[in-house]
């Protein structure tokens, strides 16, 4: 690919990546290796996430250890795992082995449910304290939180059994020596962790949440679900189902050739859509 085609590649990327999504995934795997091993990780991220775990995961296998740890690390917990899954166990081992810790564990968390359930789609990184724990020390640790669901304390109590949360703007008003006890507001509703992704999604919870708590069968709270992720989680459900559409009319223009020929991808750039953002309220949990 010459340097005008790569630079065009990556602004196709970087400008459509659900468009780019398509046709990447119908395109021979060799040929979207060779694109990810030049890309760069920002700019291939966005599209990898929208992309069927599959496919991903055979265009990742070829790709040496950093890079693909790199790209995990990108992608996030819940499409990376969805990717692991596919991926020989040898190599899922040593690349689990490879990962900062805190995201390692988070990986294997989500390892353990099935693709298509909300456990593999929540977020385990989130700021969990005991009851008793001053509204200092939660600010304190709201701000080392690295990589966390930040703005919001989740207050659990015996078997890590989910009590309430405790939002940022009380934690700020509060006397520092107040507990999250007395900060903390009730849960609502709460995901059972092993439900179907596709049987949550008309869930009352999103009427006024963007993040919902996610609990094992014993109640034992394990992580959150954002309703952004939901709507990539059934889209990807709903695309399991092939369907034909723009994308089989860039494959069949490509040929097994990826879209860095600038004729292709002008031609895509003209015909398409501006993107639409997925609509969401306020983050953190907050009411809308």
């Amino acid at each position: 690919m010459t340097g005008t085609d790569e630079r065009l590649s990556f602004a196709f990327l970087e400008a459509h990546p659900a468009d780019a999504a398509r046709v990447l995934e119908r395109l021979a795997p060799n040929h979207v290796s060779g694109l990810l091993s030049d890309a760069p990780v920002r700019l291939a991220s966005p599209a990898l996430r929208l992309m069927l775990p599959p496919f991903v995961a055979r265009c990742l296998d070829p790709l040496d250890d950093p890079t693909v740890l790199a790209l995990l690390r990108a992608m996030g917990p819940q499409a990376g795992v969805a990717v692991l899954h596919y991926l020989p166990e040898a190599r899922r081992t040593a690349l689990l082995a490879q990962l900062p810790t805190a995201m390692g564990m988070a990986f294997r968390l989500l390892l353990g449910y099935p693709e298509d359930a909300v456990g593999a789609w929540m977020n385990p990184r989130v700021v969990v304290l005991p009851a008793d724990t001053t509204a200092d020390a939660a600010l304190t640790r709201l701000r080392e939180a690295q990589g966390e669901v930040d703005g919001q304390v989740f207050v659990t109590g015996n078997g890590q059994r989910l009590q309430g949360v405790a939002l940022l703007p009380d934690l700020l008003r509060a006397a520092a020596d107040a507990t999250l006890s007395q900060l903390m507001q009730k849960v609502r509703f709460t995901l059972p962790a092993r439900a179907s992704i596709a049987g949550v999604g008309d869930h009352e919870g999103w009427d006024d949440y963007q993040l919902l708590p996610v609990v094992e069968r014993d109640d034992r709270f394990v992580g959150v679900l954002d309703r952004s992720v939901l709507a990539r989680a059934l889209l990807r459900h709903q695309r399991a189902q092939p369907q034909a559409g723009l994308g089989d009319v860039f494959a069949n223009l490509a040929g097994g050739y990826w879209l860095g020929v600038s004729s292709l991808i002008q031609l895509a750039v003209e015909m398409l859509p501006v993107a639409k953002p997925l609509p969401t309220g306020e983050v953190h949990g907050h009411r809308r």
